[in-house]
């Protein structure tokens, strides 16, 4: 199985960028050029998305997790500081649980609670919330059964037809970037091309009605390694102060070696979006390790 990367810089501590759905290691485009000044940085695409194969298989993240260690194993060669945002992050998350010598620490970018929006639920994730919160949840939960149903219909190819052209692409980017500049024509191409590859569609649908797969929150007690959190405090995606997002603000207080830094007004895709004000703490957090 091919996995496809990109790789800059040739002395210092190896570094592993990890994307999130939907898009590729192109959405690295400015952490390649910046930390590759001091540091070997390679930017993997994850099997499903970019130019990495797009098997017909059952993905989940465990899947992509065993990609991320095999690929620290067998290119890399040495441990590395893993860097991901949203399931990029939870795929970090996981090869570091599963494996702990194979990285020195791991970035996460407004971290993703599972796979696809089927995220588990948490005992106590609402607990502290209004009546109003309670009650949008089994709402939430037939909106996502039916939406699971439909992907594995006939209707679910002109559906992804649909979302998949540039015009699609780019109103979904701008929904999501604070920064409209930054949501240029390489960026929706890089992901428009990923989408017409042939395996794309199949790919699309069986990560969206995958399992969700372990929380992060029951993947931490495995994790030894230093942590740095970067947090968008306007992700609309996995907003601070829902549950996923608390254990997170909170969890600096309750691990060692736990940094947390909130960008205010920046969203889900922070290292692309306002790439000036993350590279900066990436590179001294990883100088310090």
């Amino acid at each position: 199985m091919e996995c496809a990367y990109r790789r800059r810089g040739n002395s210092g501590k190896p570094v592993v960028l990890i994307h999130g759905f939907g898009v590729s290691s192109f959405q690295y485009r400015e952490q390649l050029s910046a930390l590759s000044k001091n540091n070997k940085v390679y930017a993997l695409d994850l099997v499903g998305f970019g130019k990495s194969d797009q098997p017909d298989l059952e993905y989940c993240m465990e899947f992509w997790r065993d990609q991320v260690v095999d690929f620290v194993d067998n290119v890399v060669g040495e441990p590395a500081v893993l860097v991901g945002n949203s399931i990029g992050s939870l795929t970090a998350i996981h090869a570091a649980a599963k494996k702990p010598e194979c990285t020195t620490g791991i970035v996460l970018l407004n971290c993703a609670g599972g796979m696809n929006n089927k995220v588990k639920r948490m005992p106590g994730d609402f607990d502290g919330f209004g009546w109003q919160y309670k009650a949008v949840i089994p709402i939430f939960n037939v909106v996502l059964a039916i939406i699971d149903f439909v992907l594995k219909t006939p209707v679910a190819k002109p559906l992804f037809d649909n979302v998949r052209n540039e015009e699609s692409v780019r109103n979904a980017l701008k929904g999501v970037y604070k920064d409209s500049s930054r949501v240029d024509d390489a960026l929706v191409q890089s992901i428009c091309t990923a989408a017409e590859r042939e395996g794309a569609f199949g790919a699309f649908v069986r990560i969206l009605t995958g399992p969700p797969g372990p929380r992060p929150e029951e993947l931490m007690p495995n994790v030894k390694c230093p942590m740095l959190i970067l947090w968008g405090d306007n992700d609309t995606i996995t907003p601070p102060d829902f549950p996923l997002g608390q254990y997170f603000m909170k969890l600096p207080d309750n691990r060692p070696n736990t940094t947390l830094k909130v960008f205010e007004g920046e969203g889900h895709c922070l290292q692309d979006d306002n790439p000036g004000a993350v590279n900066p703490v990436i590179k001294e957090w990883v100088a310090a390790l």
